[in-house]
């Protein structure tokens, strides 16, 4: 808590400063960032560092950064490689980012609590690499389209025909989380180009397929091992010799 102190024609003076400094200080609270895997982002910091002499970046239990605003010292990182410390305003630079290095990052004024700004990063893999196939479509049978993807999280899976939304209706069919399209019934009305668009909280990619429609057949070579079954079972009957009594 703030503490206001003084009197007489400095007192405006005094508030105000004060009520500055301690709205820099605190800080909005609980912020969420969201970051793709591989890349860079930055935590940011205050606005100035008027009242500030102690500031410290905190992961889990590790302190990344401890820097002495009054002393001009160096600040000290523990990763110069991949922690990049702006001492102007207090902010972190993190690069070449990790799934793991998802959590909570705390920004620590003057070692009090009251003062700590906590930021919520979330680091997720982007969507790469989509793969789309079918099984065979026949007239009147049940079209399977599959749309597989490496990234375990996905925000969403939107499909498309011809360019246009499917519409909404029974003919058409998702399991799986949406990564699944099932066609019912299929007509020849349902011959054209798919696509699958798969998104993420940082990215997305789409991936289309040409769907071809062929007309389901009995044709007369499925019925060719039945066919020679029979044959053989006859010639064979032809040439067993039963033992005389």
């Amino acid at each position: 808590m703030c503490a206001l102190r003084g009197s007489g024609l400095r007192a405006p003076l005094s508030v105000a400063w004060l009520i500055s400094w301690c709205s820099v200080i605190a800080g909005p609270p609980g912020e969420k960032m969201t970051a793709a895997a591989g890349s860079c982002i930055v935590l940011p910091g205050l606005d100035h560092l008027q009242g500030v002499g102690l500031i410290q970046w905190k992961f889990s239990e590790q302190y990344l950064v401890t820097y002495h605003v009054n002393n001009y010292s160096l600040p000290d990182i523990v990763d110069q490689d991949r922690f990049l410390f702006q001492k102007s305003n207090g902010s972190l630079h993190i690069c070449r980012l990790e799934v793991n290095d998802s959590g909570i990052y705390t920004l620590i004024i003057n070692m009090k609590k009251q003062n700590d700004r906590s930021i919520q990063l979330e680091v997720v893999e982007p969507v790469s690499q989509l793969e789309l196939w079918s099984n065979l479509s026949l007239i009147g049978l049940t079209t399977q389209l599959v749309c597989n993807t490496s990234v375990e999280k996905v925000a969403k899976y939107q499909w498309k025909k011809d360019g246009k939304p499917l519409p909404i209706e029974s003919h058409y069919q998702l399991s799986q989380n949406n990564s699944v399209l099932l066609i019912l019934n299929t007509t020849w009305s349902d011959k054209g180009s798919y696509s699958c668009n798969v998104s993420s909280e940082v990215n997305w990619h789409e991936v289309s397929l040409e769907l071809p429609i062929q007309e389901y057949r009995k044709r007369i070579w499925m019925l060719l091992p039945v066919g020679i079954c029979m044959i053989a079972c006859a010639v064979t009957g032809v040439f067993v010799f039963k033992p005389s009594s």
